[in-house]
């Protein structure tokens, strides 16, 4: 499938300010089920200097810096790719005992993703709740993980927030209301209460309808045999070749699409636009 992917984001300020150096996450993360077709980065004003790196976890990080004082700041980003579908489950437990809940991960394993295992914000409520879904499923590790995208999606009712940190799982429980990323940083947390590595995805969503698009968040745990395999409880579906992933971390806050601060004594005002279609 051919996506093409258009995400602006127009800040504009009070008066004129000094922009200090921006991190930027809008390029697509490659796999051998996503290949990229065109890309292209335009900024306004034109960064002095712009820097491609990849970041500790292997995304693409862009960092652009500025010399000019500027009342306004815009990126647009064009990425086009091509996804080609797969079944998220078609791979085999190694060892076999993965498929059950709460399997042990090896020592090698461990010393990599021991960060994706932290319950800091697991508590007795989450942990009651991934028991409960856990034990409905006769403890299988798929089941449990479709499970719990079923339980999120049915559970909560869905809120549009484009700005600001996920919510704690306690209180997306509490007041059973989330954006996407809310619902998968409750989603992450069930997970690990249970003894699965897992981490926050930022991308985009094919949703191949004429409703307002807009960034994306979903999960992706990491399954002995079946390596790192991403689940959209806001879609209540496994990751396959609808999702066209940009980053993933152990931080969701560290991946938006673009983080940076200026100077001046101004407000800050931000629209983006987000569209995504298909093409060819």
């Amino acid at each position: 499938m051919n996506i093409i992917v258009n995400h602006s984001l127009n800040y504009s300020y009070s008066s004129d300010v000094s922009l200090d150096p921006h991190i930027i996450y809008l390029f697509p993360r490659l796999s051998e089920n996503l290949s990229l077709k065109n890309y292209s980065l335009k900024i306004s004003p034109k960064p002095s200097q712009i820097y491609q790196n990849i970041d500790l976890e292997g995304n693409v990080q862009a960092i652009a810096f500025f010399d000019k004082k500027t009342p306004n700041l815009t990126f647009d980003a064009k990425i086009e790719v091509e996804t080609k579908p797969f079944n998220p489950f078609d791979f085999v437990f190694f060892p076999f005992e993965a498929n059950q809940l709460f399997f042990q991960y090896t020592d090698n394993e461990l010393s990599f993703l021991a960060p994706y295992l932290a319950k800091t914000d697991v508590t007795n409520t989450i942990e009651n709740i991934a028991r409960d879904l856990a034990i409905e499923v006769n403890w299988s590790t798929s089941n449990f993980l479709m499970r719990l995208c079923n339980y999120i999606n049915s559970s909560f009712s869905y809120q549009i927030r484009e700005e600001g940190i996920p919510q704690t799982p306690e209180y997306t429980f509490i007041n059973q209301l989330g954006s996407c990323r809310d619902y998968s940083v409750f989603f992450i947390s069930c997970c690990r209460s249970v003894g699965l590595a897992s981490r926050f995805v930022s991308g985009y969503f094919n949703s191949q309808s004429s409703d307002p698009t807009y960034l994306h968040a979903w999960a992706e745990v990491y399954i002995p045999g079946g390596g790192w395999r991403g689940f959209d409880p806001t879609q209540n579906t496994a990751v396959s070749d609808m999702h066209i992933p940009v980053a993933s971390s152990l931080f969701p806050e560290k991946i938006g699409p673009v983080t940076g601060s200026y100077r001046g004594d101004a407000n800050s005002f931000l629209i983006t636009d987000v569209i995504v279609s298909n093409f060819g």
